[in-house]
């Protein structure tokens, strides 16, 4: 039901995968001038957009938080909600990783001598807190119910 506690951590964690879409993953300094990488690619201090293909990240975000969206709508099947809540966690994981590779292939990319990651690295690695939060509610409401089924 959406006035559960597992509902909640789920739409914060909601909340959280569609702020990842919003400003800079990563600020490089190069020769006195300023890079950025955003989900939509590497631009330098005018503004030009670089060649470097970040349509993963962009995917990666974006089904990170449709999927969040279905599990927090799937209160009627908890099966498939505990999964979905797995694979997020694991997902998240994994938008890390792709985060860090994509920041250290840009600074490798325009030889970058300072490196700034932005706060927005901390996000995924708060969804998969409360990603486990929520999946200890679900769990806790099936077994709860497993319990009731055999009084019955």
């Amino acid at each position: 039901m959406l006035q559960r506690s597992q509902t909640l951590f789920l739409l914060l964690a909601l909340v959280l995968s569609i702020l990842m879409f919003t400003g800079l993953l990563a600020r490089f300094m190069v020769g006195g001038e300023e890079w950025v990488l955003k989900h939509t690619g590497l631009f330098d201090h005018a503004g030009e957009r670089s060649e470097l293909a970040t349509w993963p990240v962009t995917a990666l975000f974006g089904l990170v938080s449709a999927l969040t969206l279905v599990a927090t709508f799937s209160y009627m099947n908890r099966v498939r909600q505990m999964r979905l809540t797995l694979f997020l966690i694991f997902l998240n994981a994994g938008m890390i990783g792709i985060m860090f590779f994509y920041t250290w292939f840009a600074g490798k990319r325009i030889d970058a001598s300072v490196t700034l990651y932005q706060w927005r690295f901390v996000l995924p690695l708060v969804c998969m807190i409360l990603l486990y939060l929520a999946f200890r509610g679900i769990r806790r409401d099936e077994l709860l119910v497993k319990a009731y089924d055999r009084l019955r």
